[in-house]
Parts: structure tokens; sequence; C-alpha cells
């Protein structure tokens, strides 16, 4: 009997890149916090200064395609090995996320002024559960990014497991998406208010973000650049990062709106921006190794524990203000950055010890022997 187990050695440690995600994780609970505070008290929170925080989404697609691809390379031309990895990347989102959204269901029978209404159909939460696309976002609304995340295992998969078609698939692929981008800004940005859900989802310029990490890690894999060259690219990218969202704030102010054209703002200003940092990064820690202190590299390790806990948390936390009646910008200001604070450390507690062993629960339990 031969042994084959879908246990794969990890992808290099780049603690610069495992801080910069969880930079990501605290701008993502900045924007909301600042949804939720003006949501319920009509104020401003920080100036607003965090309204562009959701562009972490951006820089979370750029890089989860460049560590997918730099995990995926042993794979490669082993098509049998397509199951095993699968499995892996399956385990590593799923069990998780299911423990979160099935914490958060019973809320929504118990209090439906909680939720819009659609929380409670059974369809809606088997699609959520599975993370497949549907019109309305996941019962767990954040989870809408990890729909696309699993849309990508499959796509490796069957890379993985027939290697022929790689290069057709991928033009094919990113040909169509350009192509319906194209359309949408000459039909004037109402293509992509009036196509089907499915549509939206399959050419949406999120997974042109992730190929665009897909492309890095391919580069990463196979070229080398100068320490000088990488840092330049490192720090052009955080500050055409930073500036664009000073300009989305307080001068464009695309946040406040979910038009088309808002989205396309984030895709030109927040994803050439994110690959520039992501590849920067990466080929500077190639090169040298970065010094980092431990702490950002825990917060990177637990940001998707961060990213899955912290809205439902952040409500919480948001309406035990409002219950203790504290009033005053300045109060309820602290009141809120205390709350982001302990938002993220739950969410770190829980990565510790909750998300890592219930993967290597479901990983243990999922190893299995072939003849």
């Amino acid at each position: 009997m031969k042994q084959f187990s879908h246990k794969i050695q990890p992808a290099p440690k780049l603690e610069l890149l495992e801080c910069l995600r969880g930079i990501a994780a605290l701008l993502i609970v900045a924007f909301h916090a600042t949804e939720l505070f003006s949501l319920k008290f009509g104020q401003p929170f920080l100036r607003s200064l965090f309204e562009f925080g959701d562009s972490g989404v951006d820089f979370f697609f750029v890089l989860s395609g460049f560590f997918l691809t730099l995990s995926s390379f042993k794979y490669i031309g082993r098509p049998h090995t397509a199951r095993a990895f699968l499995i892996k990347r399956c385990v590593r989102i799923y069990p998780f996320y299911w423990l979160v959204s099935l914490c958060i269901i019973p809320v929504y029978f118990l209090m439906p002024s909680f939720g819009k209404g659609h929380e409670t159909d059974i369809g809606v939460i088997i699609k959520s559960l599975l993370l497949i696309p549907q019109s309305h976002v996941p019962i767990l609304s954040v989870a809408w990014f990890l729909s696309h995340l699993v849309f990508f295992y499959f796509i490796f998969a069957t890379v993985i497991l027939l290697p022929r078609i790689f290069t057709k698939v991928v033009f094919a692929g990113l040909s169509l998406t350009g192509f319906f981008i194209v359309v949408d800004v000459i039909s004037g940005f109402q293509l992509g208010e009036t196509t089907h859900y499915g549509t939206d989802f399959i050419f949406s310029f999120y997974n042109l973000e992730f190929a665009a990490g897909c492309l890095l890690g391919i580069f990463f894999k196979r070229i080398q650049l100068r320490a000088s060259l990488s840092l330049l690219l490192l720090l052009v990218g955080c500050l055409t990062f930073i500036m664009a969202g000073l300009l989305d704030v307080y001068i464009l102010q695309t946040s406040s709106n979910t038009s088309s054209l808002s989205h396309y703002y984030e895709f030109v200003a927040y994803g050439p921006s994110s690959v520039l940092i992501v590849g920067g990064a990466a080929f500077l820690e190639k090169c040298r190794r970065v010094s980092i202190h431990k702490w950002l590299v825990v917060l990177g390790a637990a940001s998707f524990s961060i990213y899955l806990t912290h809205y439902p948390i952040l409500s919480i936390m948001t309406k035990v203000i409002q219950v203790m009646g504290i009033n005053g910008m300045g109060l309820r200001t602290a009141s809120m950055v205390l709350a982001c604070v302990m938002t993220v450390l739950i969410g770190c507690v829980v990565h510790f010890y909750i998300e890592t062993k219930l993967v290597s629960l479901f990983r243990k339990n999922l190893t299995y022997k072939r003849a």
C-alpha cells in the first residue's frame, strides 16, 4: 500500500506580506466602524478618514491570488493531486465560516428586525453556507469575498486536473472580463446595473485583481528584482494607495455611493497600487530578510478570523454604546475606537483558540490514503 496524503509543504513565509495583510484587515474594521458610527449616531467617525477602508478588500484579492499561486506550483503537472488541493483549500475556509454563520443565523429567526427579510429564507441560507453566488449577499455579509475565493479554487483545481487547457481558459476568461468592462464603460456604466448577478460575479473586476495576484506569484517564482527596485515599488504602491484613499474620501467621495462608476474608481485606484505593494513587498523579502515585529505578523495570521467576526462584534458593541447612553462626540469616538481594538483582539483570540484548532481537526480527519 502506498500512502498518499494531501498534506503539502507551506509556501514561503513572507512576514512583510503577513504584516500588510493584518493592516488591510484593520482598514476593513475601521471602514465598518465608520459605517456603523454614521448609521447609529449620525456623526462622522474620526473625520470619516477611513471611509476608504473597504479598499482593504482590493488588497486582499491581489494578495490571495499571489499566495494561492505560490502554494499551487507543486500541484501543477500532477493531475492526481487536484482533489487533495481542493480539499486543503476548502478546509481552510469552510469549517470556520460555517461556525461563524451558524452562530449568526439563529439571531435572524429570533429577531427578524435585525435583517432585511431574506436571512430566514432556506434557499438563501443554503447558498450562503455553500458560498454559491446569489442576488443577495451571504447571511454573513462580509463572506461575499469568499465566494470569489472558492471560484478560483475550482479554477485552479481544473488547471491541475487538465493542465493543457490552462492557457486557453485563462486567456478566454481575462478577455471576456476585459470586454465586459469596456462595454460597461461605453454604455455609461449601465451594463453592470442591469445584468444578472451571475454575470456580474464572473466578470467582476475583483476577479481581475485576483488574476493580477496570480501573475505576480508566477513572476515571483521565476524572476529576481533588486532590493532597491523592490523597495521603490513598495513605496510607490503605498503612496498611491493612501493618496487614492484621501482623494476618494475628501474630494470624489465615491465610497458614499454604490454606482458602477465608484466601483471602477476603486478598481483603477486601489487595484494597481495593491499590485505594486504586494509585488514590492514580496520581492524585497526575497532579496533580504525584513525584520517585522512579531505582533504584526500575528495580526496578519489572524486576519481571516478578524475579517469574519469583526462586523457582528462591532454591531454588538455599537449597540452597547447606544444602550449605555454615551453622549458627546469625544466620548462616543473614544468608545468606538475601544470597540475596534476589542474587536481585533477578540478576532486574534478566536484565531488561536478556535480557527486553527478547527482547521487542524478537519485536515487531520480528511487526510486520506491511496493505494
